[in-house]
């Protein structure tokens, strides 16, 4: 029987990214293990490997322990592919393969969703997580880049693995989303509780620091100033998610913003939306930013590697650079008009057809097939 391993630091990242490659797999006759930290992922998975790998490359001994159950798998498996994903899912997944590849042959790949060393990254970065991959490199068989910034930095002789991709994202499944009429619409914010004619940007983001959710409740003072209808929904949980409650109503704009937490209705809150943003101080893709185009919605979106592909300028949206709060309101308050909105929209519609999964899946599946046949 023909084995597949995914690999990633949390099961939550592979139900999010990668069941329809799952999928392929079984599809293709190939038995589907996943490794990761948490429970068994929803779909698509044969066996599953609770490791205990940690996010952080300093969480030394959490992580020995973890690269020491792995490898044990990984040897005693003999998986045909082992498809790495996430830092320390790439880092531990890799190092395990190393006498795999030799012994059995396996192929080693590592889908690279936004790497820590990037334009404008602090240092410390590329000292570290540059060099990591460097040295890394010469045990994986294919890395596939998801921007074009990514792909640059990994395409040079410094790197020695044997293949560099770059695909169109990590898939949106856009049949999740859809674009609402006026009258839909006009029906789904009386169900949610929302004016008709109330201006309505939606950020679906976990409240993480480079998500830069304080920015955004900052901006509100102003907005809220020269737009008194506008409110901001904020879609999703984290460390930060009580500590920006209370910055919101420090400052007065919390009957402005909706903390909405974890949900499981976000195509209908986007739906109901007139505005995507993100404030991301760093992107591999924004694949919020996809999903809320899918749904016919303009982007206003900080000027990161990742949305700075999918966003173009007066056309889908606007950009801003980070920390430039003029920008920002600007672009927001350009937005007001319906007609505006509209028109961006429909664009940002049409774009978003090259993010959507079916492409990605078709990307990526030039590339299995590659190595399923080696």
């Amino acid at each position: 029987m023909k084995k597949v391993l995914f690999v990633a630091n949390i099961t939550g990242h592979i139900n999010s990214f990668h069941l329809t490659y799952m999928r392929w797999f079984q599809e293709q006759g190939y038995q589907v293990h996943v490794a990761a930290n948490g429970e068994t992922p929803k779909n698509f998975c044969d066996k599953f490997y609770d490791v205990k790998l940690e996010r952080s490359p300093y969480a030394i001994i959490k992580n020995y322990k973890a690269y020491c159950e792995l490898k044990k798998i990984i040897n005693a498996e003999k998986y045909n592919i082992v498809h790495c994903h996430t830092p320390m899912g790439g880092v531990l997944g890799r190092l395990c393969s190393i006498r795999s590849r030799k012994s059995n042959n396996t192929k080693v790949l590592y889908t690279v969703h936004g790497a820590h060393f990037y334009k404008g990254a602090p240092l410390k970065n590329w000292i570290l997580y540059y060099n990591m991959e460097r040295f890394l490199s010469r045990y994986t068989d294919a890395i596939i880049t998801i921007n074009q910034e990514d792909y640059n930095n990994f395409n040079n002789s410094q790197f020695k693995n044997k293949d560099l991709y770059r695909i169109p994202g990590i898939g949106v499944d856009t049949s999740r989303f859809f674009v609402a009429s006026d009258d839909e619409k006009s029906k789904l914010r009386k169900k949610y509780g929302y004016r008709p004619e109330s201006y309505l940007i939606i950020y679906t983001a976990e409240f993480i620091r480079r998500k830069n959710h304080r920015f955004l409740i900052e901006a509100m003072v102003d907005l809220v100033q020269k737009c008194p209808d506008i409110r901001l929904l904020l879609a999703g949980h984290g460390k930060l998610f009580e500590e920006m409650k209370a910055l919101a109503q420090e400052l007065k704009v919390n009957d402005n913003i909706d903390f909405l937490g974890y949900r499981s209705d976000v195509p209908q809150l986007v739906a109901l939306s007139g505005v995507g943003i993100s404030a991301s101080t760093e992107e591999g893709f924004g694949l919020n930013l996809a999903e809320e185009m899918s749904a016919g919605l303009p982007i206003v979106c900080s000027n990161v590697r990742g949305h700075a592909e999918m966003i173009r300028p007066g056309e889908n949206g606007f950009r801003f650079d980070v920390g430039d709060m003029i920008g920002y309101v600007q672009s927001i308050i350009h937005l007001e008009n319906p007609q505006l909105r509209k028109k961006l929209g429909e664009s940002a519609y049409r774009d978003s057809v090259k993010f959507s999964i079916s492409r990605s899946l078709e990307a990526m599946e030039k590339i299995y097939i590659k190595y399923t046949n080696a």
